[in-house]
């Protein structure tokens, strides 16, 4: 009868009930309840509902005769949605078991600080910033042939006795400055790169979290019991307690 207040008061209590989860009937409630709050203008609570509807049936439609095209179009959004983010895969097999799980990540680096005084980007590497590193080599690498290039066509301007003409002085002025600003290039980018790289030293592990699907089956067992172990302390120093229940 369109009375959709009253739908939304009998399907709440239902939605996401244990005895109801992975059967048709569910799916109905919460279709059923999504398309209710969404007539009503409750447009976040329709979101949250076709989530929890979109993660039991990844790849089910909203009946384009049935509902509104505004309507379908804000389902098939948020399904895309939340298939871009990766929280729903799709293409997976319905009957798997499978479930979504938050995995951490930790990337622990341990790079010796004396290893941040090392010519061509080191630094820059050791702190995963490629695009970095790569400017510093380039910039060395120009200085460095710069230096070398001039300093043999200085030597090559030498006569026998080691001094250079009277008639290549100019040149040789030239070169020299030339010379001076390859060093100046190479010692200045060096600098830069130790520097750089000492102040943007990552402290400690870094974390990436992402969630993904896993075979219910290759997840480690719960222990039976609260577990406890001892563990480094913080910084490395002395002892920790660490419990798993």
């Amino acid at each position: 009868m369109q009375n959709y207040p009253r739908v939304i008061e009998l399907l709440e209590p239902l939605a996401g009930h244990r005895l109801l989860k992975g059967r048709l009937e569910h799916r109905d409630v919460l279709e059923w309840l999504g398309v209710s709050q969404w007539l009503q203008g409750q447009g976040d609570d329709a979101r949250l509902t076709f989530a929890k509807l979109i993660l039991e049936w990844p790849n089910y439609h909203l009946d384009e005769l049935v509902y509104p095209p505004d309507l379908v179009r804000f389902y098939d959004a948020r399904r895309q949605e939340m298939i871009d983010l990766g929280v729903v895969d799709p293409n997976r097999d319905p009957s798997a078991k499978t479930r979504l799980v938050l995995i951490r990540h930790d990337v622990e680096r341990e790079v010796p600080t004396i290893a941040y005084f090392a010519p061509f980007g080191v630094g820059q590497f050791a702190n995963d910033q490629p695009g970095k590193g790569t400017v510093v080599v380039v910039l060395e690498v120009l200085g460095l042939a710069t230096t070398a290039g001039t300093w043999l066509a200085i030597e090559g301007l030498k006569d026998d006795s080691g001094f250079i003409r009277a008639e290549d002085e100019g040149k040789a002025t030239a070169l020299n400055a030339l010379w001076l600003a390859g060093a100046v290039i190479f010692a200045g980018t060096y600098i830069y790169s130790v520097t750089d790289g000492l102040l943007n030293e990552p402290e400690g592990a870094e974390s990436d979290l992402r969630y993904e699907f896993i075979d219910i089956d290759t997840l480690p067992p719960p222990p039976d019991s609260a577990q406890i172990e001892l563990l480094p302390g913080p910084g490395e120093v002395g002892l920790g307690l660490g419990v798993t229940f």
